[in-house]
């Protein structure tokens, strides 16, 4: 029987399998380098827009904080405005009442006193004066005490003097009297309650 010899054929198989395999394997491995290069690329693409999209809302941050910066600014100079309206609205609104304050002074002095000094802080009167007589400095506490436009009259000096003709004091130093200091408060009488309506009454 004649031998054949399988050797030289066994080693080519094995040969062209090992071929394969690497070939296969090679394969594998640019696939698996192409499919880490894709996922590579394509998370570069959205951390490339996610940092577009961050740069994009600072951006908008910026300019709302700008625009928060102008509507304070704003604010800040209505609320000037404001205040500044609001102080010539009580100006205007005081005009009467200074007219009245002095028409109510004139109405609360009683005859024989004479104011020789009137000065006010805030809603506080400081008088000075000389009156006659003690009498008349009561009259006077008494009338502040029932006007409308005043309350708590407070006495703090009243003493008698008598006339001294010296050429070195002045008009009101000479007078005779009862000299007196006081201070009295501002009160604004309340406005009058509306009067009721006539109709409501009727059925």
């Amino acid at each position: 029987m004649a031998k054949i010899n399988l050797l030289p054929w066994r080693q080519e198989l094995r040969k062209q399998r090992q071929q394969e395999f690497i070939a296969v394997l090679m394969g594998v491995v640019m696939v698996a380098v192409a499919i880490v290069l894709f996922g590579h690329m394509a998370l570069s693409k959205q951390v490339s827009d996610q940092e577009e999209r961050n740069q994009y809302i600072q951006a908008e941050i910026s300019k709302l904080d700008e625009q928060i910066k102008e509507i304070d600014l704003l604010q800040m100079r209505r609320e000037e405005l404001l205040s500044r309206m609001k102080v010539i609205q009580d100006l205007q609104g005081r005009r009467p009442v200074i007219v009245r304050i002095f028409d109510e002074l004139v109405r609360v002095i009683p005859e024989g006193v004479h104011f020789t000094t009137l000065s006010r802080a805030g809603d506080t009167f400081r008088i000075s004066g000389v009156a006659e007589s003690a009498t008349q400095v009561s009259t006077l506490m008494r009338n502040f005490d029932a006007s409308p436009w005043f309350r708590s009259p407070q006495l703090s000096v009243v003493a008698a003097t008598s006339a001294r003709p010296v050429s070195n004091v002045s008009e009101d130093e000479k007078l005779p009297g009862n000299r007196f200091s006081m201070t009295v408060q501002l009160e604004s009488p309340d406005a009058p309650p509306a009067e009721p309506n006539k109709g409501a009454g009727k059925k």
